[in-house]
């Protein structure tokens, strides 16, 4: 689904926001087809991680739906319909309804979990780029070459 431009603006757009709305710091990020990665410095102002990512999902979610019926995805809006939750009331379901969060308290970590997020499009199983600074939608060539795509926060360590 992350595969075009578009649609990874919205990411960006919800980066945007939680900067603008409640000083959050983005230090790292990837965008894969069918996933995300973010580092995220919450600021005080910020919900708690949880209502951060319940609230991300929800907005993603519609503005997704409404792409895809721009672009007339039907196979798309279909799996996301038959995956939806009668009970609720939901009539697509774009994401897992769980996330996996990880408190950074160190450099040394914190340079770890980059290297991993920066990694991710080259693994074997994906092979979305040869080198990390040429996968579009990552920080890498932000740190690699100083600038990227997208702005993003540099840590100070």
């Amino acid at each position: 689904m992350f595969t075009e431009d578009k649609y990874c603006n919205l990411i960006y757009k919800w980066f945007d926001y939680m900067r603008n709305k409640y000083g959050n710091k983005i230090y790292g990020y990837v965008i894969m087809p069918n996933h995300a990665h973010f580092l995220i410095k919450l600021s005080e102002k910020s919900p708690v991680i949880s209502r951060l990512i319940q609230n991300a999902k929800r907005f993603l979610a519609y503005q997704i739906v409404a792409l895809l019926k721009e672009d007339n995805k039907t196979d798309l809006l279909k799996f996301f319909s038959d995956n939806a939750c009668a009970r609720t009331g939901a009539k697509h379901k774009i994401f897992e309804d769980r996330f996996d969060d990880l408190l950074i308290r160190s450099d040394k970590f914190f340079l770890q979990k980059l290297k991993y997020i920066h990694d991710n499009p080259c693994a074997k199983h994906w092979r979305l780029a040869d080198n990390i600074v040429d996968y579009k939608y990552s920080s890498a060539a932000n740190y690699e070459r100083g600038e990227g795509y997208y702005k993003i926060d540099m840590p100070e360590y």
